[in-house]
């Protein structure tokens, strides 16, 4: 995710971790002794743990169950909810789900696949299972991909270990819930996460200083710990009123500091973002901050040799550029599609794109919503019938930006690629989205 992630996380895993115990009344509606006799399977484990997650934070969650678990002997298998398999579902004895809820009560890309298999249902009677469903009452499907999983687990014939666990803005109390139901249902202890590193500001400039909507480029350099990530992971802040935002990394380590793309986001009263105002206008040059990397598994750069075709807009370049770079590096052939609102105010974040195509390094589309002209464009309206051929049968997708973006993007590749290329692409990894 990128600046305008604002309206987005909320307070810190970590933290929760410790607040576990405030919560012993909730596991009063648990069954103590359920796993405890129960053999376990090396093939099946009795434990699975699920998520479905679009920015790593459901994720990071089921991972920590998952370590709990397996802390406290069990045998516990932790995946993404979109490759999970019937079967697997019928010989595991507890499942755990921690569901994210993207855009207006959808799934995430990795937990999409899920959707087909609650078309139908499974005999699922003596299982236990438990949902813990984060969203953002800011929409008013809140938490509804996860309120969907639940009811079907229901429908299927498990027994529900507790009501659905819906955490607004990683609500602090409701995750100390799940964190006090998993000690009841057998999970250990691990070792908390280590603080926040801190990072040093050492470069903060606007790249588009006439444009309507400010972008700016913010640049960090670790306090002793050495430049490690991958293209596609993110960097976490926390904010003065100790909530979480996410934002993605627009440099490669290689290029000596870690880079922030930053849309200034004001509300409704003025106010500046939580994130993007301490970023911008809280911080002082030379000033530190407590920054983690967290890895991003699902936008992590495609297998592969084949051509790669990079669309984003506005702050979305900041996921795209690492990428262009490494795609750049391991000889495969570029082409972007990137927007902005307008050719000449909005400019400055072009510049280093069309440098690069007029070296010859990559194709290059642009499209701007909000010309002189009146006849703005998206980038969806960019991609053209020739992109089928060009993508061929191994070609990748990498996407960055807003969800409705997302959604327009595509809508055009299932048009001009064909709907079983798109879904192909899905299946292989091949297909990559880092929405918000």
């Amino acid at each position: 995710m990128n600046g305008l992630a604002d309206t987005v996380l909320g307070a810190g895993v970590e933290r929760l971790w410790q607040a576990a115990g405030v919560a012993a009344a909730f596991v009063a509606v648990c069954v103590a002794s359920a796993l405890s006799g129960r053999p376990k399977t090396q093939e099946g484990a009795a434990v699975l743990v699920l998520f479905a997650s679009q920015t790593g934070q459901a994720e990071e969650i089921a991972k920590n169950a998952h370590a709990r678990l397996v802390a406290g002997g069990l045998a516990a298998r932790v995946a993404a909810l979109g490759t999970v398999t019937p079967e697997q579902l019928r010989v595991a004895e507890r499942i755990l789900c921690v569901v994210s809820t993207t855009g207006d009560g959808e799934a995430p890309d990795n937990g999409a696949r899920f959707e087909a298999v609650m078309d139908g249902t499974l005999d699922l009677a003596g299982k236990s299972f438990a949902v813990l469903a984060l969203g953002d009452r800011n929409y008013e499907r809140f938490c509804g991909f996860g309120r969907r999983v639940f009811d079907w687990f229901r429908r299927c014939g498990a027994v529900a270990l507790t009501p659905c666990l819906e955490a607004d803005d990683l609500d602090a109390a409701v995750l100390a819930q799940w964190q006090a139901g998993l000690t009841q249902w057998g999970a250990g202890a691990v070792a908390a996460s280590a603080a926040f590193p801190k990072w040093k500001l050492v470069e903060r400039k606007r790249l588009n200083p006439r444009g309507s909507g400010a972008i700016w480029r913010i640049g960090f350099v670790p306090d002793g710990d050495r430049l490690m990530w991958r293209a596609g992971d993110l960097a976490e802040i926390e904010t003065l009123d100790g909530h979480r935002r996410d934002y993605s990394i627009a440099s490669l380590p290689s290029e000596g500091q870690l880079n922030l793309l930053v849309r200034e986001v004001r509300t409704a009263d003025g106010a500046y973002g939580k994130g993007s105002g301490l970023l911008i206008r809280g911080l002082e040059p030379g000033g530190t901050i407590g920054l983690r990397v967290k890895t991003h598994d699902g936008f992590h750069a495609a297998e592969g040799k084949g051509p790669v075709l990079l669309v984003g807009a506005g702050s979305g370049l900041a996921g795209l550029r690492p990428h262009i770079l490494e795609a750049l590096a391991a000889g495969r052939s570029v082409r972007v599609v990137y927007g902005e609102r307008h050719p000449v105010n909005d400019a400055g974040l072009c510049e280093e794109l069309v440098r690069w195509r007029d070296e010859g390094r990559i194709a290059l589309d642009l499209a701007f919503s909000r010309p002189d002209d009146g006849q703005g464009r998206y980038v969806q309206a960019v991609v053209g019938a020739d992109v089928a051929a060009w993508l061929g049968d191994d070609g990748a997708v990498m996407v960055c930006g807003g969800l409705d973006m997302g959604k327009g993007v595509e809508a055009a590749l299932r048009s001009v690629c064909g709907g079983a290329w798109v879904d192909q692409a899905f299946a292989d990894g091949r297909y990559r989205r880092d929405l918000y």
